[in-house]
């Protein structure tokens, strides 16, 4: 009974893949006629034309310099619904209807970052009825994400 219970305990594990591919982005969306649609506030470096008093041999001189300034800027970011999927993070599917009514007011969403699936080992550390939205951005919407690498590392078998 012992040695039943101990290779229970020490039984291999599966250990979850790792995730890999472009990340997800968890944005709070909401659904505008065919389109879903996000706001976001980002940091934009911007050049600033001022005027400035040096001193140049003596002489106080007024000139013009270009400086760099952050600013906020909210950016609107646009997906088409119409070849949209969605479903939980645990596959559970969503019909496009059911999404309408769901995110007729803004609701936080995991979303693809390139407009692919997203990999399982993202969806493994969410929990099971998060929303995940697989759709392509719309014409003039800034893409979600950046792509990386999509190199799966190895994991060494456990002895």
């Amino acid at each position: 009974m012992i040695a039943a219970l101990l290779g229970m305990l020490l039984a291999p594990v599966a250990q979850p893949l790792p995730p890999m591919g472009t990340p997800p982005e968890v944005l709070t969306v909401q659904i505008e006629g065919e389109q879903i649609v996000s706001n976001r506030t980002v940091q934009e470096v911007v050049p600033v034309r001022k005027r400035e008093k040096v001193i140049i041999d003596g002489k106080t001189v007024e000139r013009e310099v270009t400086a760099m300034m952050s600013v906020k800027k909210t950016v609107r970011l646009v997906w088409n619904l119409k070849d949209a999927t969605a479903q939980r993070a645990d596959g559970t599917k969503i019909d496009l209807a059911d999404l309408k009514k769901k995110l007729a007011t803004p609701h936080a969403v995991v979303i693809s970052g390139n407009g692919q699936p997203i990999d399982k080992g993202y969806l493994a550390l969410l929990k099971r009825d998060t929303i995940v939205i697989v759709a392509r951005p719309a014409e003039n919407s800034i893409p979600g994400g950046v792509p990386i690498p999509a190199v799966r590392p190895k994991v060494p078998p456990k002895d």
